[in-house]
């Protein structure tokens, strides 16, 4: 993988993370899905940020060090 590319699923990455993060229904809200659903997405979302942020970081060392 390309660290263009890298940092382009980074992104993406991030963004979907944060998404699923939050858009997870609170408990006491009335919202569909109750705790144990809450946070299993928003660990899941957590999860994925993580990896984007391993990617982002990746593909920028790289860029920085003349790497396309």
């Amino acid at each position: 993988m390309t660290a263009r590319r890298s940092v382009a699923l980074g992104a993406a990455l991030t963004v979907l993370g944060i998404a699923l993060a939050a858009t997870t229904p609170v408990e006491g809200s009335g919202g569909g899905g109750g705790a144990a659903d809450g946070i299993g997405r928003q660990t899941l979302g957590g999860v994925v940020i993580l990896v984007g942020w391993a990617l982002l970081a990746w593909g920028i060392h790289a860029l920085g060090r003349g790497r396309p």
